[in-house]
């Protein structure tokens, strides 16, 4: 693959794909005859080295003041920060440390073994990090020339890059530093040092740059912190005023100003040596990305899918994208044309591709003439929580399309089941408390530890690192340098919080805590819903290894293999809960009050399959849901409100509640397979699983077992063994 491709398509592989459905183009019904011509010629073995070196460098240029990371949905993607002109000298630093590392990487690389795509990629990419030195040595010169017109830049830089790193924040000291910063933009601006134009516009626009990043430091600790906001509410506002006008003055001067480029400090005076290298290696092992085998299927997949024909619904909502627009003739001959190759000559990848293929057309098939019954009924009350029932059909359809051989009922009784584990473990934690028995005393005393109003993202982070600390010392799965030390956080707003009570992850924590805004009871129960043992088990749920770590590795592997279509829910939520039951086994939550925390949000994941399938049968109204998550696993009530509204307003597909733990308990299954059996370590095997990505969990399972694949073979699997049919 040439550079260029490569590093236009460092986002290509979203987190959560959703196929065009058939009110999109025209769909293409012409199915091609002979699928050898279409498979994917050997592309260069430095593809995804490429990628992984923009993602990764653009990741840590939004660590630092300048430029944060754009966001996206959940957070995602936020691999990208455009430096105008730059504020801060530790970012320059830490990117020349970051190009040092990669260029020795890069020349250990035994250039013999390569393509001569390979070679021509190798050599683009060392001229590119060469060339992102030169880059970092004229940004070194840029912030000395305008230094003597921001004096009072690196006192915020630091506030900036202190709040990013989700450092412990002094109000007081905040206020202190911002008061004296707004003595220094005075006397800038009374003794104004400029001498060109380019000086003034660069200083200029450096301000601005600095007023919008401490906008985004206020706001982070604004009335979620009382402290902070005693202290710092009125210095902030004086020091944005003065940076408004500081840089509305600079552009006046510059109008003034002799036109002459700004001349650099000669010298060592504008040089910024490379940061102390990290902790842990920040170049990944380039060998083993080069020697990964490549899938060959890539274009036939996306042929098959064309603009509507992905064959499966996102996690189950509706009828499958597309499926009105094809007809049988294309499904039967997409069956033939499977034909044309040789199975056994194919890859492993490229394999599950085949069987993909084919179970989405012969799926497509068995459907033909059959309709889902219109507004399925749903069980009605007084709570005012909207949302449409799916019906047992559609229900039963959605798993097929998720390969899930159980029908609802069956998995019903597996959730009821797994909530029997529970509790009994419940009952012992509860024991170790003094409580006995009545775990839900146990369960009480846990919603009263948590931290004051403002400790929240101190809890937070420190969360967030002791289980980054704990899969690196257990050698669990690989946690990149690079993703480990950009965490990022934001508090939630009062608004979200209705709907949304517990924080959320991707690239970044969103916390959901209190603002001095709220209603006292609000408040109470948004501290009681967000303590420190319940947080214990779904910190690391969000960021790393969770959903933090899948955002990380999705857009550094897109091409690895053909994109199945994501499965939503099933892999990206499941493998989040799956490394809370991993974690919970290991003995990660070490006291009886974490046990406690990790088991209520277990529960809760068991209730979410009841409630939700029941609801979508018609057998639950909403506020029978809500009274079941407050009685059986214990919520707060406006929290389980919030949680029934969410699940059922419209934004969520039918089986996104139930796909958390199903998606886990489908995982654990593979991991009894995989690695119980020592076919992979834990660590293989986890890293393989990040690096294949979201698709049914049955076709992961195809992709990593031993097993000799067949082109006919099925592909169904009970996961959970044989459950009751009544």
């Amino acid at each position: 693959m040439a550079l260029g491709l490569a590093l236009a398509s460092v986002t290509a592989r979203p987190a959560h794909a959703q196929g065009r459905g058939a009110q999109g183009p025209p769909v293409d019904q012409s199915v091609p005859n002979d699928l050898r011509s279409l498979l994917t010629p050997r592309r260069s073995e430095l593809r995804l080295v490429v990628m992984r070196y923009a993602a990764d460098r653009a990741m840590l240029a939004g660590n630092y003041a300048g430029a944060e990371p754009r966001r996206g949905p959940r957070g995602a993607p936020a691999d990208s920060a455009a430096i105008d002109v730059p504020v801060s000298r530790a970012r320059i630093a830490r990117l020349r440390r970051f190009d040092l590392s990669w260029q020795a990487a890069l020349a250990r690389l035994d250039t013999a073994s390569l393509s001569s795509a390979g070679r021509s990629d190798l050599d683009s990419l060392r001229r590119l990090v060469a060339a992102s030195g030169t880059r970092l040595d004229d940004e070194a010169a840029t912030l000395a020339t305008i230094a003597p017109l921001v004096p009072f830049a690196q006192p915020l830089v630091d506030l900036i890059e202190a709040r990013i790193r989700i450092r412990d924040v002094d109000g007081e000291r905040a206020g202190g530093t911002l008061t004296a910063v707004d003595r220094q933009i005075a006397a800038a601006r009374a003794r104004p040092a400029v001498t060109s134009r380019d000086q003034a516009l660069l200083a200029a626009t450096a301000t601005e740059t600095l007023r919008q990043n401490l906008a985004s430091w206020f706001t982070f600790y604004d009335g979620y912190d009382p402290l902070f906001t005693w202290w710092a509410e009125l210095p902030y506002k004086h020091v944005d005023e003065s940076l408004k006008g500081y840089a509305a003055f600079l552009r006046e001067q510059a109008a003034s100003a002799p036109q002459t480029a700004a001349v650099a400090p000669n010298g060592a005076a504008g040089r910024i040596d490379a940061a102390p290298a990290p902790p842990f290696a920040e170049v990944p092992n380039l060998r083993e990305i080069v020697a990964l085998p490549q899938d060959e299927m890539t274009d036939v997949v996306q042929r098959f899918v064309g603009s509507g024909g992905t064959g499966r619904a996102f996690g189950g909502r509706g009828n499958t994208p597309g499926a009105a627009a094809r007809d049988t003739t294309y499904y039967r001959g997409w069956l033939a044309a499977l034909r044309t190759l040789d199975f056994d000559r194919l890859s492993r990848n490229a394999q599950v591709d085949y069987l993909y293929i084919r179970s989405v057309a012969e799926r497509q098939l068995a459907r033909a003439g059959t309709t889902l019954p219109a507004n399925p009924p749903r069980k009605t009350d007084d709570s005012g929580i909207p949302g449409a029932a799916r019906g047992r059909e559609g229900l039963v359809r959605d798993l097929q399309d998720e390969l899930i051989p159980y029908t609802p009922e069956q998995l019903i009784a597996l959730a009821e089941k797994e909530f029997a584990w529970c509790e009994a473990e419940m009952r012992k934690a509860s024991r170790e408390m003094g409580y006995g028995d009545d775990w839900k005393k146990a369960l009480e005393k846990t919603k009263t530890m948590h931290p004051p109003p403002g400790g929240q993202p101190a809890m937070i982070r420190d969360l967030i690192f002791q289980a980054i600390d704990y899969l690196r010392v257990h050698d669990l799965v690989t946690v990149p340098q690079v993703d480990a030390e950009s965490q990022h956080m934001i508090m939630m707003t009062p608004e979200r919080q209705l709907v949304n009570p517990f924080f959320t992850g991707g690239t970044l924590m969103s916390v959901s805590y209190p603002t001095n805004t709220m209603e006292y009871d609000a408040r109470l129960q948004s501290m009681r819903g967000n303590n420190r043992p319940w947080s214990h088990a779904t910190a690391f749920h969000e960021m790393i290894p969770g959903h933090n770590l899948v955002f990380y590795y999705g857009p550094r592997y897109a091409g690895y293999r053909a994109n199945l279509g994501a499965s939503g829910p099933f892999y990206g939520e499941g493998w989040a809960v799956y490394w809370e039951t991993v974690l919970y086994d290991k003995g990660f939550d070490g006291t009886p009050e974490e046990r406690v925390g990790a088991l209520f949000w277990r529960m809760h994941r068991c209730a979410r399959i009841i409630f939700s399938l029941r609801f979508h049968m018609g057998d639950w109204s909403p506020q029978q849901a809500v009274d079941f998550l407050v009685d059986r696993v214990g919520h707060e009530r406006e929290n389980a409100r919030a949680e029934v509204l969410r699940s059922f307003q419209g934004d969520y597909p039918p089986l996104y509640q139930a796909a958390y733990l199903l998606g886990a308990l489908q995982l654990r299954g593979l991991r009894r397979e995989i690695v119980d059996s020592r076919q992979m370590t834990e660590k293989a095997f986890h890293d393989e699983l990040l690096r294949q990505g979201s698709m049914p969990i049955a076709l992961l399972r195809l992709a990593l077992t031993r097993d000799r694949l067949t082109r006919d073979m099925p592909i169904d699997w009970k996961f959970y063994g044989e459950l009751p049919t009544h």
